[in-house]
């Protein structure tokens, strides 16, 4: 029998990862507990939950694959996650059953994976498994030649179907090796043209990105929000993509797209309403009845998504539902030496999602006097709506259902809150989760960046104190900053060199810690960062840059396409263009360009699939857009508030020793002076501070000067109507020395819009 491969000319995007926990059982005496348990002492959970079974296990290593030349076995690959949930029912159904372990321990080497310590093995071979039968997810079964060439893939299957396969794949290299080898030969080299497909570059134009956008919004659910259909997944670089055309462009469809899809994430079971923090993707349409596994990454990026869109709207729904989340991470997802670990599992006792259920009964009984009310919110029934049980959801907003209570708002969120602290102390009862420890170096800089950013937006200094901790575990453990930084830390030890995108994000979560506390130290991180990148990771022949410092098996892996985190190579571009702007060194310009005019051509081809590039080119073309901005490559740092009377608000202006900008009313006509403007009009009643003069080398009159800090005050408008509550401000200034003068420049801020309910 043969196993043909379709090749499809472009991926299929579509995952169905799950989460589970496995069960404890006894150790198995024919397992390779007498063999030297090769996954036992690995740093991994998900390994050593496999350590145990009756197939002999290889970790991916030299040993492995010299063995499968030597005895020219095919290699069975599975490729899995510690919170997976179709990963450990397919260990116990296959994995542990004894008949299974005998054909693949006589017919094969057998290699376990956890992608989250390998993400180029996982990337590489998911590649192979979307190739060849058009669809991915985990766990991802790869079989492939001693050459680490794949020629079948698939995802979960039943044991029976397994079995079959298993032995009929065993037969087929026996007697058509040659064949199978050819298949093998023409998968890699397919995957080699992926992973390092181009085009031309394209200039980015507004409304090239238009058009981008409206070609990302065509999968959009107008219904229940995000994309496409079951399993819905939040997507967060499309959220990020649509919060940034929404910031930047005044975009109000895109606008709309985000809060729709916010507020029924917020709503929906995807949230846990009781403990803070979002599950990884919803099984429905609406949402409601989640995959209940609980993983960081996606913390880190709701949460930024749920900061960035309460500066913008200011509607405090956000920002509790951040607070909460955050809090989620600090109370239970954060290490003891303040590294913040990988994730939850979902199964207890046998049944996923078992701890977040409720039967009406339950509910009731933790409810107390409260039990109408919490059935009423959340939407609680006999019946239930998964399995018999509840998912915790809400089929209304909250204004709704307040009105519903005959309560305000307010009073309608404070008996809320009581209510969920008494299912919060019921559910403390259940049996508890399994934690996955794994201080992962990209995650971690996910989380850190997100809370440094919170800091500031949500006025929780303990969100920066957290963050700081965490950075300095990644510094001291895992070298973040050097050529040797490694990529997990668990139990006291690390291992596995870092990623292209470890080294990126942790210099973006250092340019962000830089610029909360403006501290010299976090910036000198995010440049050794950038160094590292260039010296290990660049492609001088293609423009762009490589995930691995080597090759994985048969190809060295790139990462274009968002994945759980943006893709590494839009990473790198925004780590360098956002190190440009605080930063005099040419590099960084040189470095944003280039890759840049790589990317563009394949984002705008496949915009859903590249969100977080088309964003880093925007930014890097037309500048960010924020509250807080640098110009003058950092010399000049400025920030717009509201001032506390909630009628003013200033733009506030820190210059670097030894730099200055000419004062709104300058000398002489060739100067360029320094212009606050608001919705495009220079607002009456602008404040602007009285000059210093000040006569430089280059001219013999003095001239009129702003610097050390400047302030320029105006009033604001208490407008509330229509999409967008925040105001856009623009600054137009030239930054000189007493040498120089560079470009002027122009920068939008946002100033955070009034609260609101």
């Amino acid at each position: 029998m043969r196993f043909p491969f379709i090749a499809i000319a472009t991926l299929i995007a579509f995952t169905s990862p799950g989460l589970a926990e496995k069960a404890p059982r006894p150790a198995n005496p024919q397992s390779p507990a007498a063999k030297g348990q090769r996954l036992a002492n690995e740093a991994s959970p998900y390994l050593r939950q496999h350590a145990d079974n009756p197939v002999e296990w290889y970790p991916w290593n030299d040993e492995a694959f010299e063995r499968a030349r030597k005895e020219n076995k095919p290699i069975f690959l599975s490729v899995g996650y510690s919170t997976c949930y179709w990963c450990h029912v397919m260990e116990r159904e296959s994995f542990s059953n004894g008949d299974i372990a005998k054909l693949l321990n006589e017919n094969f080497i057998s290699i376990k994976v956890d992608r989250e310590r390998r993400p180029d093995v996982d990337a590489t071979y998911m590649i192979a498994t979307e190739l060849i039968s058009q669809r991915g997810g985990w766990p991802n079964s790869v079989f492939m030649t001693p050459d680490l060439k794949p020629f079948f893939a698939l995802t979960y299957a039943p044991p029976a179907e397994f079995k079959q396969l298993v032995s009929q794949v065993a037969t087929t290299w026996k007697n058509e090796e040659k064949p199978l080898r050819a298949d093998a030969q023409r998968v890699a080299g397919l995957i080699e043209q992926l992973t390092k497909r181009k085009l031309a570059a394209v200039k980015l134009t507004p409304q090239k990105l238009t058009r981008a956008s409206l070609a990302v919004l065509s999968g959009f659910d107008a219904f229940n929000g995000g994309i496409g259909t079951a399993p819905k997944f939040p997507r967060e670089q499309v959220l990020a993509f649509q919060f940034h055309r929404a910031a930047r462009d005044g975009d109000a469809v895109a606008l709309e797209a985000l809060e729709l899809t916010l507020e029924s994430i917020i709503q929906g079971g995807i949230h846990d309403h009781v403990a803070g923090g979002f599950h990884r993707y919803a099984t429905d349409n609406e949402w409601a009845v989640p995959h209940f596994e609980k993983m960081l990454y996606n913390q880190a990026q709701i949460g930024r998504a749920l900061v960035h869109s309460y500066l913008l709207t200011g509607r405090r729904k956000y920002a509790r539902a951040a607070r909460k989340t955050f809090d989620f991470v600090l109370r239970d997802m954060t290490t003891a030496e303040g590294g913040f670990a990988s994730a939850f599992d979902a199964e207890t006792s046998g049944k996923e999602g078992l701890f977040y259920l409720w039967s009406k009964a339950d509910l009731e009984a933790a409810a107390c006097s409260d039990a109408d009310f919490a059935v009423q919110v959340f939407g609680v029934t006999a019946e239930g709506n998964h399995e018999g049980l509840n998912t915790l959801r809400m089929e209304q907003p909250v204004a709704e259902l307040a009105a519903e209570a005959g309560l305000s708002v307010t009073a309608f969120n404070e008996k809320l809150q009581k209510v969920l602290a008494k299912l919060g102390d019921a559910r403390a009862k259940r049996p508890a989760l399994r934690r996955d420890d794994k201080v992962i170096a990209d995650w971690n800089a996910a989380m850190i960046r997100t809370l440094a950013e919170a800091s500031v937006v949500l006025d929780q200094p303990r969100y920066l104190t957290a963050a700081e901790r965490a950075m300095n575990l990644l510094i001291e453990k895992l070298g973040a900053g050097t050529k040797e930084m490694q990529r997990v830390y668990f139990e006291g030890s690390t291992g596995l060199p870092a990623s292209q995108l470890d080294h990126a994000l942790v210099g973006l979560a250092a340019l962000q810690l830089f610029d909360v506390t403006n501290d010299e130290e976090w910036r000198d991180l995010a440049k050794r960062s950038a160094d590292v990148l260039i010296e290990t990771f660049f492609d001088a022949e293609a423009g762009d840059y490589y995930l691995t410092a080597s090759a994985t098996g048969f190809v060295r892996t790139k990462q274009y396409d968002d994945g759980d985190l943006p893709a590494g190579n839009a990473v790198a571009l925004e780590l360098f263009s956002e190190l440009m702007r605080r930063d005099q060194d040419p590099r960084w310009r040189h470095g944003a360009d280039g890759l840049a005019d790589t990317l563009s051509g394949l984002a705008l081809r496949t915009p859903m699939a590249m969100a977080a590039t088309l964003v880093a080119i925007d930014r890097h073309q037309r500048g960010a857009v924020g509250p807080r901005q640098y110009l003058g490559k950092g010399a000049v740092r400025v920030a717009a508030r509201r001032v506390a009377d909630g009628k003013t608000a200033e733009v506030v202006l820190d210059l670097a020793p030894g730099w200055h900008i000419n004062s709104n009313k300058p000398t002489e006509d060739f100067l360029i002076p320094t212009v606050l403007k608001t919705e495009g009009m220079e607002p009456e009643g602008v404040s602007y501070p009285t000059a210093t003069e000040r006569k430089l080398g280059f001219h013999n009159a003095p001239l009129q000067l702003y610097e050390g800090q400047v302030r320029l005050r105006f009033p604001v408008s208490q407008r509330s109507e229509g999409p967008f509550s925040a105001q856009r401000v623009t600054l137009s200034l030239q930054a000189c020395s007493d040498r120089l003068c560079l470009e002027p420049e122009t920068a939008e801020l946002i100033l955070p819009a009034v609260p609101q309910p």
